[in-house]
């Protein structure tokens, strides 16, 4: 089997870099498409100026619709094709910067991702999630290529909601076990091919910048300030854990996400937060060490993410809302059957009661 490793083109991080944004975006052309939302475009609007200005360059902003279909790309698309655009830069959460990559790749332009909160590890993948007019996981589709560029402002990340930050440690925290089991498996990662030691390296690594710093870094946000424990964990969370997911594989975590997003209507959890509930159904379906289970349990109650079904939100949890989280987690995505032992609804059915029962 071959191994194979994909990153981005080029990443870029620091306090207040997007204020020279054209430096930073300039090779790729000199008009582009700037995908975001009317909330986040209030927060960089001046700074994005500021980025252009005294340069050929000129910007569009596009409204975004709000959910990352197909249709919603498309109507990007058009928009590009029509007015010729040299690139499209996709700023602000995830479905955002996931329509932002669908665009290019459907387009053929450069792609730059500029995320406003460090939500998720998505922004450095190449990988764009689809869903469905109501929010419900669709596919994760594969693009051509990494983005071009991933920029990312630490101030603007520091001043950003700390739930969001908060669940960016959660969604990051899942690679290293998600990595480890596909790795015990002789699991396939997202390129088609075998994890490299370079890949599984930044996973250890992402969990090591984790453990050390994010609890500080939790402490910054809180005061809206860019210190180097929150530079630390940033990179740990967009780079490091997207490289990481990416070229190691997806498990448990994230297939049990899948499910819960398939079952729970609506479902309020952000992304990081249900992974995070996820790692901790992974590790019990592994009936990892209760003394490692423990501690991983002590640290994210001090960094504040949820530890069963009730902190994401679900009011009445019973047996059968679990089997029925369980049989999509096994159903909706792959992910779950990359461990390395056989995964049923059953198993996973297990591994979420003694979840709900030790969080107790």
């Amino acid at each position: 089997m071959v191994k194979t490793l994909a990153a981005p083109s080029k990443y870029f991080q620091g306090a207040d870099i997007l204020k020279d944004l054209h430096q930073y975006v300039g090779f790729i052309g000199e008009k582009f498409i700037v995908l975001s939302d009317d909330i986040v475009i209030e927060i960089v609007r001046d700074k994005i100026r500021q980025g252009f200005q005294d340069t050929q360059a000129s910007w569009e902003y596009i409204r975004f619709g709000g959910e990352s279909t197909q249709a919603e790309a498309q109507r990007i698309v058009d928009i590009a094709k029509r007015d010729k655009h040299d690139g499209i830069i996709g700023i602000g959460g995830g479905k955002v910067t996931d329509t932002a990559k669908l665009v290019a790749d459907m387009c053929g332009l450069p792609v730059v991702i500029i995320p406003t909160a460090a939500a998720t590890d998505a922004p450095c993948s190449a990988m764009s999630v689809i869903y469905d007019e109501d929010g419900t996981f669709v596919v994760s589709k594969r693009m051509k290529k990494n983005p071009d560029v991933v920029l990312v402002d630490t101030q603007v990340i520091a001043e950003a909601p700390l739930r969001t930050f908060i669940a960016g440690v959660g969604d990051a925290f899942a690679c290293y076990y998600e990595a480890r089991a596909c790795r015990s498996a002789g699991s396939m990662n997202y390129i088609g091919g075998l994890g490299t030691q370079a890949a599984y390296t930044i996973a250890t690594l992402c969990n090591q910048a984790l453990r050390e710093n994010a609890v500080e870094a939790k402490k910054a946000v809180e005061g809206k300030k860019s210190t180097e424990a929150l530079e630390k964990t940033v990179e740990a969370i967009i780079y490091m854990g997207g490289v990481g997911f990416e070229n190691n594989g997806c498990a448990i975590a994230h297939g049990v996400y899948n499910g819960m997003t398939a079952v729970i209507k609506p479902f309020h959890a952000m992304h990081g937060e249900a992974v995070a509930v996820g790692t901790l159904i992974q590790l019990a379906a592994e009936k990892i060490d209760r003394a490692e289970y423990d501690d991983i349990l002590g640290f994210f109650r001090e960094v504040g993410l949820p530890v069963c079904l009730e902190d994401l939100g679900v009011e009445k949890v019973t047996d059968q809302l679990i089997m029925e989280i369980a049989q999509a987690g096994c159903t909706v995505s792959p992910n779950a059957h990359k461990m390395p032992f056989k995964v049923t609804p059953q198993v996973l059915y297990d591994a979420i009661q003694v979840v709900q029962e030790r969080s107790r």
